[in-house]
C-alpha cells in the first residue's frame, strides 16, 4: 500500500518568497564587506532574513488610512449559520444546531469521535495501557499541535520546538490524519480525487511516536513519571476545508457545524495549540511559490501568472460572497478546488472564531511570524513555558536560536518577487480579513500596520 505520508517540507520561513530582488541583495553584500556569500554566491539564510526585516520596519511609503470593511463584506459575514451562535462556547460539541431536519436513517460513510482513554496521570504526555486480552500496549498521542499556518513559520518553529530535550523527535512533522488520511485522502497537489486506503488511528499512533514511545514508558517505569512529550505539526488543521462533508454532524450543511478542532478536543481536551500567522498576501505568494515543484500546472510558472490565477480567484469568491456568508464560501471545496491559488488560507478569522469557540482561549499560543522573526529566543522562550516545558538553561536556548534555518524558499530566485500590481489586489481583499482578525485577538499587531506587507 503506497503511503505519501512523507510530506513535501513546507518552504515559508524567511522572507525570501516576496520582496526586493535577489540580484540586488547580493549587490548589497558585496558593498559590505562583513557579509560572507555561500558557496553558491547567495547570501546566508540567516542574513537575508535580517536584510528582509530590516526592509519590512521601514513604514515610510505605507499608506495611512485606516482599515474599513467594504460592503461586500458587511453583507456576507452575517449571513453564516454560526452567527446567532457566534458568542456561545461550545467545546466538541456542534457550533450550531442540525442541518438536517430529521435524523439520518444511516450514517455509513462518516466519521465520529475518536473516544479518549484512561490516561495516565504520571505521563505529561497523554499516554495510556491499551488492554487486548491478558497483554497491554503502552500508546501515546500528541501532546500539542502547530496547527496553523502554512507558509506562517511552522517548519522551523516545529524544528526548534524539537530541539528542546523533553520533546520527542517524533516521525515526520506532518501527519495530517485529522484531516486528511484517516479519510483516505492523497496528497494535497493532487486532482484526480483518488483515494487511498485510510490509516487508522493506531497507525497513526505509531506515526507520531515511533522508537521514542520506549523512552517515555521507561521514564514511567524506571522515574514513576515522565515529562516528554509529542506534538503534531500539521498546519492545515485549523482550517481544513476538503473533508468536513464527511464528518459526522455535517449532514445536509452548507458550511461545517464540526470541524477538525473539534474532534482533537473530544479526545485529548487538554491539548496545547501554537498557531503562527503572517501577513496574508506574501503568505499567499510563498504558498504559491512551494507547489511549483510538485504541481504539474505550475511547471513554468511566472509571476504574472500567479497575478492572473489570484485576480480570478477573488473574482470567484466575490461572486460567491453576493449570494453566500463569508463563512459558507471559505468552507466550499469545489471553490476552494477552482481558484487554485489558495485564498481561503489567509481567511484567518473565518477559522479563528470557530477555534474559539471550541478551545479556551488559555490553550492557544498566537504567534506572529515578523515577532518570531525578529525575536526568536523571546518567542522560543514564551513556546517552552506555554508548553510547560522543563526549563533549560540560556545557553541552551541560544543553541536552539542559533540552529539553521528549516525550509527556507528557494523558488523566488528563480520566479522573483511578487508583482506589485499582484501585492495591491491581494491587500485590498484580505484588509476586512486582517481588520477582523485582529478584533477577535484583541490585538492590534495583528493588523500587520508596523511592517510592509512585503
Amino acid at each position: 500500500m503506497k503511503r505519501t505520508l512523507a510530506r513535501v517540507a513546507m518552504c515559508m520561513i524567511g522572507f525570501t518568497a516576496v520582496g526586493v530582488l535577489i540580484s540586488s541583495r547580493v549587490q548589497h553584500a558585496m558593498r559590505d564587506t562583513t557579509i560572507k556569500l555561500d558557496k553558491h554566491g547567495r547570501i546566508p539564510a540567516r542574513k537575508r532574513i535580517e536584510m528582509r526585516l530590516e526592509e519590512a520596519t521601514d513604514t515610510s511609503g505605507q499608506r495611512n488610512e485606516p482599515l474599513t470593511y467594504p460592503a461586500w463584506w458587511k453583507k456576507a459575514w452575517p449571513r453564516s449559520k454560526v452567527n446567532s451562535w457566534k458568542d456561545q462556547f461550545v467545546g466538541d460539541n456542534p457550533l450550531f444546531p442540525p442541518c438536517a431536519r430529521e435524523p439520518p436513517l444511516s450514517k455509513e460513510g462518516l466519521y465520529g469521535f475518536v473516544e479518549p482513554r484512561e490516561f495516565l496521570p504520571n505521563s505529561k504526555n497523554p499516554c495510556w495501557y491499551e488492554r487486548s486480552g491478558k497483554s497491554k500496549e503502552f500508546k501515546c498521542a500528541p501532546y500539542f499541535y502547530l496547527a496553523g499556518v502554512a507558509k506562517g513559520g511552522t517548519t522551523d518553529m516545529f524544528v526548534r520546538i524539537r530541539l528542546h530535550p523533553d520533546v520527542m523527535q517524533g516521525t515526520q512533522k506532518e501527519y495530517h490524519w485529522w484531516d486528511r488520511y484517516r479519510f483516505g485522502d492523497t496528497e494535497e497537489d493532487d486532482d484526480t480525487g483518488a483515494k487511498e486506503e485510510a490509516t487508522s488511528f493506531d497507525e497513526y499512533l505509531q506515526q507520531i511516536t515511533g522508537p521514542e514511545l520506549k523512552d517515555v514508558e521507561n521514564d514511567i517505569i524506571t522515574e514513576g513519571h515522565s515529562t516528554k512529550v509529542f506534538g503534531d505539526g500539521s498546519p492545515s488543521y485549523l482550517w481544513d476545508v476538503e473533508n468536513w462533508n464527511l464528518i459526522d454532524g455535517n449532514q445536509d450543511c452548507d458550511e461545517p457545524r464540526v470541524v477538525i478542532g473539534q474532534h482533537i478536543r473530544h479526545f485529548y481536551p487538554d491539548a496545547k495549540i501554537i498557531m503562527t500567522f503572517r501577513h496574508p498576501t506574501p503568505r499567499l505568494y510563498s504558498r504559491f511559490l512551494s507547489r511549483i515543484p510538485r504541481t504539474p500546472q505550475l511547471k513554468n510558472a511566472t509571476a504574472e501568472d500567479f497575478h492572473k490565477y489570484v485576480v480570478r480567484g477573488i473574482q470567484m469568491y466575490k461572486d460567491c460572497f453576493e449570494k453566500f456568508s463569508i463563512r459558507q464560501c471559505a468552507y466550499n471545496d469545489t471553490l476552494h478546488t477552482e481558484a487554485f491559488v489558495r485564498l481561503v488560507e489567509g481567511m484567518y478569522p473565518v477559522f479563528l472564531a470557530d477555534w474559539f469557540r471550541i478551545w479556551p482561549r488559555e490553550q492557544n499560543l498566537i504567534v506572529r511570524y515578523d515577532d518570531y522573526a525578529r525575536d526568536m529566543k523571546t518567542s522560543l522562550r514564551d513556546i517552552i513555558k506555554f508548553l510547560g516545558l522543563t526549563k533549560i538553561k540560556i545557553s541552551d536556548i541560544n543553541k536552539i536560536v542559533d540552529h539553521r534555518f528549516a525550509n527556507i524558499g528557494k523558488m523566488y530566485d528563480t520566479i522573483g518577487p511578487m508583482l506589485p500590481k499582484t501585492e495591491e489586489v491581494l491587500n485590498k481583499f484580505y484588509e476586512p480579513f486582517i481588520l477582523q482578525f485582529a478584533e477577535i485577538l484583541g490585538d492590534d499587531r495583528f493588523l500587520w500596520t508596523d511592517t510592509k506587507p512585503l
